[in-house]
């Protein structure tokens, strides 16, 4: 149980952080608390210790106070000047993103460090050098600053520095190559947490066929209180507390569904009778974290849509880059192959003393290849060089494929792309080249 409690604790405060880490003032507000603190740490020595005395350290002495204050007052209005040149560029990078490759892509520029903390250190200076003058000017004349006052200095340079860097690191930011690298490099941490190896798997799990169980006619149907799109599930919980009731939840939703304010997210098989609808709904939404909008954590969706609307735009008319469409379709075959060879998501999941407790709606091949393609051939199917690009992968990933419901939702798919091939293109030689793609495709699944 204690184990179970810290996964539960472990999921959650992943959540927290991912939460936090694309927000804009989690890291200026911590680095502007740390300057206040200096600015009193160094101002208390200087009021201590006469640092400029000290043998070797005679370069850092101040012998006008009022170049002292005029040399902050310098510091603090070039740094909030700067900062707001900072900010100002990074929502021009911000729209651009948003513009050219997707609104959805604006969360990873948010997420990058760079940015934040090139944002915090000018602030961070500014607030260093408000709070040491005012010290300053307080105990003009009975203190000598130098030490606050060097450090001042030091900051500014440090200032200089982060502006060249952030300069270089937006410039690196906006080229597509380094856009999808980021989503990829997410897309496959998602998929290693969700996909995980056979190993790594829980033992009181399995897969089973949702037909074959069975079906108990007293349930109670649990509803959403408000709208919003399910970002994490909370199973161990609906576990434990399922255990601790004798009953069994099975889930009506996974992580990345929007769930309307009247639908239903869970069903509960033999409740418990001392509790009343009301609190069995209210111990079903306790494990559900809803939002405004979906996240990567355990949706494996939001990371495939995302590289998705990239080749999109790509394809557009106004864009007309097939190039980089080319390197989402690689991204997603790969991940996609990913999922191929790992086992299959378990649905069923049990107690220690194999009693089912929880039923989970998991995605199977057909909503993941829906989830990568079905934009791309919606508005690629007239450029036969895009329709070869994404028939190589497919035959890529027909060749390791072995479930059969697996094959099943790949052959599908080439009919899908054979009929659309036949009506959308007309060049005879793109329609000859596919038609080959897709018969060895066919072999491969068969």
């Amino acid at each position: 149980m204690v184990g179970r409690n810290r996964s539960t604790m472990k999921q959650r405060l992943q959540y927290i952080a991912s939460r936090l880490r694309t927000s804009f003032w989690l890291i200026p507000t911590l680095m502007m608390t740390a300057a206040i603190v200096l600015a009193q740490l160094f101002t208390s020595l200087d009021s201590t210790y006469e640092i400029g005395h000290l043998p070797g350290l005679t370069w850092l002495r101040l012998h006008d106070p009022s170049s002292a204050r005029a040399l902050l007052t310098i510091i603090a209005t070039s740094t909030i000047s700067v900062a707001g040149t900072v900010f100002s560029i990074t929502m021009v990078a911000l729209t651009l993103a948003s513009n050219q490759f997707g609104p959805r892509l604006v969360r990873n520029f948010m997420r990058d460090r760079g940015t934040q903390v090139s944002l915090g250190i000018f602030l961070s200076t500014f607030v260093y050098a408000l709070m040491v003058t005012r010290v300053l000017g307080a105990d003009a004349g009975r203190t000598e600053p130098s030490l606050s006052v060097s450090f001042a200095v030091l900051l500014a340079l440090g200032c200089i520095a982060y502006l060249i860097y952030f300069i270089h690191n937006v410039a690196q930011s906006i080229q597509i190559d380094n856009i999808t690298f980021h989503i990829n490099r997410e897309f496959r941490s998602a998929l290693n947490t969700i996909y995980p190896a056979e190993a790594c798997r829980a033992p009181d799990s399995s897969r089973e066929d949702l037909r074959d169980l069975p079906q108990n006619k007293d349930r109670t149907c649990v509803r959403t209180r408000k709208e919003g799109y399910v970002q994490l599930i909370d199973r161990q919980a609906l576990i434990d507390w399922a255990r601790e009731h004798d009953c069994c939840i099975q889930l009506q939703c996974h992580p990345g569904t929007f769930l309307y304010h009247w639908g239903v997210m869970a069903e509960v098989f033999d409740p418990p009778r001392h509790l009343d609808s009301q609190q069995v709904a209210q111990a079903v939404h306790g494990a559900f974290t809803l939002g405004p909008q979906p996240t990567a954590g355990q949706d494996i969706i939001f990371s495939i849509r995302q590289l998705s609307q990239v080749a999109v735009r790509a394809l557009s008319p106004g864009i007309n880059d097939p190039f980089t469409a080319y390197t989402c379709i690689d991204r997603l075959m790969d991940g996609i192959g990913v999922i191929l060879q790992r086992p299959p998501l378990p649905n069923c999941y049990y107690d220690h003393d194999h009693k089912l407790r929880l039923v989970v709606s998991e995605l199977d091949l057909s909503h993941v290849l829906a989830a990568a393609l079905d934009e791309i051939l919606e508005y690629g199917r007239t450029s036969g060089v895009v329709m070869r690009h994404i028939c190589a992968g497919l035959i890529e990933v027909s060749d390791i494929c072995c479930r059969r419901e697996d094959r099943q939702a790949l052959y599908e798919l080439m009919l899908r792309i054979k009929e659309d091939c036949a009506i959308s293109l007309e060049d005879r030689f793109d329609i000859a080249a596919i038609e080959k793609q897709l018969s060895k495709m066919r072999k491969l699944l068969e």
